[in-house]
């Protein structure tokens, strides 16, 4: 039986096609709609609520108003995070962690056409019950992805399985 998923490489562009998209017309939302009202919107009382909100940071609001430096940085992440993405073997084995290494990519993609484009990121999702930072779908893709990667390498990947990453003269399958 045949491992190889042919159109591995197409699966990973529709799923941060569709990721960024989800990010970026939430943003767009979010400024025609939620700039509007500076109290924000309860989704549910105490609990979730909508603000419309530019942080010119990253997460905490750590590194405010360091635009330049958080765009060189987020593209050498991108730069990391494709080139192993593109030298991942194209097999069922290797799909969970293609597909979320597609996730985390539009994640960090979105947030940084925010910073290109704007000078600033859109947040406006609020967890009101734990007094969390406001944050955005892009923000849900970089850190659910981190959590679910680090649990696949922990849970169903040895160190042997990411020997591709490092393998020189490789063929890229």
């Amino acid at each position: 039986m045949d491992n190889k998923i042919k159109f591995r490489p197409i699966i990973s562009i529709i799923i941060i096609l569709i990721f960024l998209a989800l990010d970026q017309l939430s943003k767009i939302w979010a400024a025609n709609d939620l700039s509007n009202t500076p109290l924000g919107v309860s989704i549910i009382d105490g609990v979730v609520s909508l603000y419309y909100i530019e942080n010119t940071g990253i997460s905490f609001s750590l590194l405010n108003s360091h635009t330049i430096l958080i765009i060189i940085v987020t593209l050498i992440i991108l730069a990391l995070l494709c080139f192993v993405l593109i030298r991942t073997p194209k097999t069922r084995y290797y799909l969970p962690f293609s597909v979320t290494l597609s996730v985390i990519i539009a994640g960090a993609l979105g947030n940084l056409i925010d910073r290109i484009l704007r000078g600033y990121v859109i947040d406006f999702i609020s967890l009101d019950i734990i007094n969390f930072p406001v944050f955005n779908v892009a923000d849900i893709c970089v850190c659910l992805g981190l959590f679910i990667l680090i649990i696949m390498i922990f849970v169903k990947y040895k160190d042997k399985d990411f020997e591709f990453i490092f393998k020189k003269g490789s063929k890229i399958e």
